[in-house]
C-alpha cells in the first residue's frame, strides 16, 4: 500500500450502524413525518418499558408522549419537516407502566424521509438540577429550556386574554398548561366565594376526569395552600400534611401542593393551585405567580366588559326612565294647568256678552293657571340643564341648589369656569349625591369640595349620617359612577356604618375635547 496515498473513507454498513445503535446508552430513534417509530433501540426500550415490536410502526403520539404534550409534540413535528432544520426539545416520555420520564433531544433530518432523534433521560438528574446547574452544560440547557416553556405556556394564556376569550375558557387553559410547565398532576383554579369556600372555576387532572369537578367547594378552614393564601394573600405551599383529618380530604393521594394568589383590582379574587405525588421543587409557588397574574388580567378584562355592558343597560334605563319622569311631570303639572287656562279662556269668551262681569275673574284664574305653568317648566327647565350653570358657571349653580335644600350645606367651590361639560357632570353627581343625602342619610349636615388637581377636577360630597351605602340597594350610587365612567373618569366612596358617606369623582379635563 502507498503510505503516500490517503486513505479512502471507511464504507459502513447497515449492520455497524445497528451494532452502534444498540451499545449506545443514549437513546436513539427515528420516526417518520406523522410521528410513527421506524427505530427504537434498547435505551428507550429500557426507559419506556415497551418493546421494540410494540411500538414499531406506531404513531409516538399513542404510545411514548404524553397527552398534555401531543400537541406541543405535533408542532414540534411539523416546524421540523416544514423548515428542515434541528430543533433540540427537552420533554416528557411517558412510561408503559404510566410513568414519566425527563428526556433532553437533539434530532435530525434524514435523507427527507425520517428524523433521527438521539435523547438523554435525565429524570434522575432533575432532582439535583441546582448543584448540576453549576457545571453540568446538559442541566444548563435543561434550565434554559425550561424556562422558554414556560414562556411560551406564559405567551398561549396571554394571546387569549388579549383576544378577550372567556373567563371559564381561560381558566381551563391556565390549569393544562400550568401541569404541563411545572409537571404536575394536578391543577386548579378557585374563587374565593366568601362564605369560607373556595369554588372550583377551572382544573386539569391527568390521573382522574372526577376527583373535584368544576363547581367543587372547598372549605378554607384548615392549613391547606389554598387557605393560606385567602388568609395571608401571598403565595402559599404545604408539603407535609401531617395526617390532618381536615387536611386529608382534600389531598386526595398528593403529596405536595402549592397556591399563588389572584388579585383583581386590589382584592384577593382566588388562587392558582397546584398538586403533586411528589415533593415540588423549591420556589413552584412563586413560579405560579406570573399564571395567576394572567388570570388576574383575564377577570378584570371580562369584569370590565361585564360593567361596561351592565353600565351602557343602566344608561338606557335610567334615559327611559328620565324621559317617562318628565312626561308625567310635564302631563301632570304644566299640561294640566295649561289644559285649564285654555278651559277658562274659552268660559270667558263664552259669558263675555251674558255676564260680562264674570269675566276679570276668570282671566285673572287663567293668568294664576299661566303663572304656575310658566312656574314648573322653568323648575323643569331648571333640572334638566340649569340657566345658571350655562350663564354664570359651577359655583353659582352650587349655590342655588343647596338653598332649596332643608339640610345645611357647605361649598367650597372655585369662581373659575370650567369645561362644560366637566361642569354639568359635576353639577348632576353634585345634586343627586345630595338628593340621597337629604332623602335617606339622616344627617345634620353635608359638604361639597371641588378642586382641580392637574389635569382632573375632583369632586368631594360628605355628610355626617348614618353611612352603610349600597350601591345595589336603590342608592343611586352606580347612576352616579356611569356618570363619571361617561366622560372617562372614576367615582368611589366609603360609606362605614355609622360614620356617614364621603363621594369622590375624579373628571379628566381631557375629557372635555372628546
Amino acid at each position: 500500500m502507498d503510505e503516500s496515498s490517503p486513505p479512502s473513507e471507511l464504507q459502513l454498513g447497515d449492520s455497524f450502524a445497528r451494532i452502534l445503535t444498540e451499545t449506545t446508552q443514549s437513546l436513539v430513534c427515528v420516526m417518520d413525518r406523522e410521528g410513527r417509530i421506524l427505530l427504537f433501540n434498547e435505551a428507550c426500550e429500557r426507559a419506556t418499558g415497551y418493546s421494540r415490536n410494540e411500538v414499531l410502526g406506531r404513531l409516538a403520539q399513542d404510545f411514548v408522549i404524553p397527552s398534555e404534550e401531543r400537541e406541543a409534540f405535533s408542532d414540534f413535528l411539523a416546524f421540523v419537516w416544514r423548515t428542515g432544520t434541528s430543533s433540540p426539545q427537552v420533554g416528557h416520555w411517558r412510561t408503559k407502566d404510566g410513568g414519566r420520564r425527563l428526556i433532553a433531544w437533539s434530532n435530525q433530518v434524514m435523507d427527507g424521509t425520517g428524523l433521527i432523534t438521539t435523547g438523554i433521560d435525565l429524570t434522575d438528574r432533575e432532582s439535583n438540577r441546582d448543584s448540576a446547574l453549576e457545571g453540568d452544560p446538559e442541566a444548563k440547557l435543561i434550565e434554559v429550556s425550561r424556562v422558554a416553556n414556560e414562556h411560551k405556556a406564559l405567551r398561549r394564556v396571554a394571546t387569549l386574554v388579549a383576544s378577550e376569550a372567556t373567563p371559564e375558557r381561560i381558566f381551563v387553559s391556565v390549569s393544562a398548561e400550568v401541569a404541563r410547565v411545572l409537571q404536575v398532576n394536578a391543577t386548579a383554579v378557585v374563587r374565593y366565594v366568601g362564605d369560607g369556600t373556595a369554588e372550583m372555576v377551572g382544573r386539569h387532572n391527568r390521573d382522574s376526569a372526577d376527583v373535584l369537578p368544576l363547581g367543587t367547594k372547598l372549605p378554607l378552614d384548615d392549613g391547606s395552600a389554598l387557605a393560606q393564601v385567602a388568609r395571608t394573600s401571598a403565595p402559599a405551599r404545604i408539603d407535609d400534611w401531617g395526617g390532618s383529618s381536615a387536611a386529608e380530604r382534600f389531598r386526595y393521594g398528593y403529596r405536595s401542593t402549592a397556591a399563588a394568589p389572584i388579585v383583581v383590582s386590589g382584592v384577593l379574587w382566588g388562587a392558582v393551585a397546584i398538586a403533586s405525588e411528589q415533593v415540588l421543587p423549591p420556589d413552584t409557588e412563586n413560579r405560579l405567580g406570573d399564571f395567576a397574574e394572567l388570570v388576574s388580567l383575564a377577570v378584570a378584562s371580562a369584569q370590565a366588559r361585564s360593567d361596561l355592558i351592565a353600565s351602557r343597560a343602566r344608561l338606557v334605563k335610567a334615559g327611559d326612565d328620565q324621559r317617562r319622569k318628565l312626561e308625567r311631570n310635564l302631563h301632570d303639572g304644566a299640561q294640566s294647568r295649561l289644559v285649564s287656562v285654555a278651559l277658562q279662556l274659552r268660559t270667558a269668551r263664552a259669558v263675555l256678552e251674558r255676564r260680562p262681569e264674570m269675566v276679570p275673574g276668570l282671566l285673572e284664574e287663567a293668568a294664576k293657571e299661566l303663572d304656575a305653568g310658566l312656574a314648573e317648566l322653568r323648575e323643569i327647565a331648571r333640572g334638566l340643564h340649569p340657566a345658571l350653570l350655562v350663564d354664570h358657571g359651577l359655583a353659582r349653580a352650587l349655590e342655588a341648589l343647596v338653598e332649596r335644600l332643608e339640610l345645611p350645606v357647605t361649598l367650597d367651590v372655585p369662581d373659575e369656569r370650567l369645561p362644560e361639560t366637566i361642569e354639568a357632570t359635576a353639577y348632576y353627581i353634585a345634586s343627586e349625591a345630595l338628593t340621597n343625602v337629604a332623602k335617606h342619610a339622616h344627617a345634620s349636615t353635608a359638604s361639597v369640595t371641588i378642586v382641580q388637581d392637574g389635569g382632573v377636577v375632583r369632586c368631594s360630597i360628605s355628610d355626617d349620617g348614618r353611612g352603610g351605602a349600597d350601591p345595589a340597594g336603590g342608592t343611586g350610587l352606580l347612576g352616579l359612577r356611569d356618570r363619571a365612567e361617561a366622560l372617562g373618569g372614576t367615582l368611589s366612596f366609603v360609606s362605614p356604618p355609622g360614620r356617614g358617606t364621603t363621594i369622590v369623582a375624579a373628571l379628566p379635563l381631557s375629557s372635555a375635547t372628546l
